[in-house]
């Protein structure tokens, strides 16, 4: 209730706009101190630094999840000045991972504030004509970024994937890292050999921007078109680690839910096989996900019962609904009987 109390407090004194005019003032002392080499100059450099980190950090604090504070920002122009000071940041590791930190909290389910940074005038317009057509945005920026460090496994990459998860959510971001061949990183990912291995942070990472991009039907749409994406992402359903066969599943399931993937999922052998693997799976998670992944594939699409009455997959099926009828738990298995009426009928 007191940080609430103190970010309200901040509203009224106009804190965020007189950070964000400190910020721009740096900025420009920055840039006039930096053609005046010299002792002096450096150490004046590095006062200025610090201030700017704690005018982000202060900010930071301030917009934590409060979407009043993150409109005041947004009036306020935060984006083109961390656009402005980008070159800066990226001559310092703690300015960036403080800056990248604050990108996180401002873009938090935020849409306005995810779409301003896809503008070349950093929000300061609404009108289409300031979108960044050329690679000019703080949003490409941030996608060259994360394709310098894509595997470095440090904590710039980590933070900055975190903001690409949030921006996924986002239409007009989506729609730039699709122009883009950021995500074509992803099939150079190195996976361990060996189902029981831990596929690593790395990879963490980049399931949960992906899962955040299949959320949407472009989404959707724009990861099958990756040659190669399907087999990856099979394989990593394939890992026992619990929270990376998870997520690689979640993804899989949510691309089952396009009209345009059906056809290409069901002629994939080995994306069924491990759908309908899921089925005999130990944990009701993962029989829900499997479950609602082949009934996803069935709705509305004839076609697919085909597939779905092979043999194999068949027992399988009789299997489950076998274990299904048993269970008490109808309400969480709901998924799995959906499916085997769909299948049947």
């Amino acid at each position: 209730m007191k940080f609430k109390n103190a970010q309200k407090c901040a509203l009224e004194v106009d804190l965020i706009d007189s950070c964000i005019e400190n910020m721009k003032h740096i900025h420009a002392q920055l840039n006039l101190d930096s053609l005046k080499p010299g002792k002096t100059q450096k150490k004046k450099e590095d006062n200025l630094v610090k201030q700017l980190r704690c005018s982000m950090q202060l900010l930071r604090n301030c917009l934590f999840q409060n979407d009043e504070c993150k409109m005041a920002a947004l009036k306020a122009h935060l984006v083109p000045v961390l656009h402005s000071l980008w070159p800066w940041f990226l001559t310092d590791n703690s300015s960036m991972q403080i800056a990248l930190h604050l990108l996180c909290v401002y873009t938090a389910n935020y849409p306005s504030g995810c779409a301003s940074l896809c503008w070349a005038s950093g929000g300061q317009t609404s009108l289409p004509s300031a979108r960044s057509a050329a690679g000019n945005s703080l949003m490409h920026n941030i996608l060259k970024l994360a394709s310098q460090v894509s595997n470095d496994n440090g904590p710039i990459q980590q933070v900055v994937f975190c903001l690409l998860s949030n921006l996924a959510l986002s239409h007009d971001c989506k729609g730039i890292i699709q122009k883009s061949n950021f995500l074509q990183n992803f099939l150079s990912l190195s996976l361990p050999k060996g189902s029981h291995k831990n596929p690593g942070n790395v990879s963490t990472l980049w399931l949960k921007l992906l899962l955040n991009i299949s959320f949407g039907e472009d989404g959707q749409q724009m990861i099958m078109k990756i040659n190669g994406f399907l087999d990856q992402i099979v394989e990593m359903c394939k890992y026992k680690h619990k929270n990376s066969q998870h997520l690689a599943l979640l993804i899989l399931h949510n691309i089952c839910f396009s009209a345009t993937n059906k056809p290409k999922i069901l002629a994939n052998d080995k994306a069924i096989a491990v759908l309908s693997a899921c089925l005999e799976s130990d944990s009701c998670a993962v029989q829900r996900i499997g479950a609602a992944s082949l009934w996803a594939l069935l709705h509305n699409y004839q076609k697919a019962k085909v597939t779905l009455k092979n043999p194999s997959i068949r027992r399988r099926i009789d299997e489950a609904y076998a274990l299904v009828k048993k269970s008490k738990s109808y309400l969480q298995l709901m998924p799995i009987l959906y499916f085997f009426h769909q299948v049947d009928h």
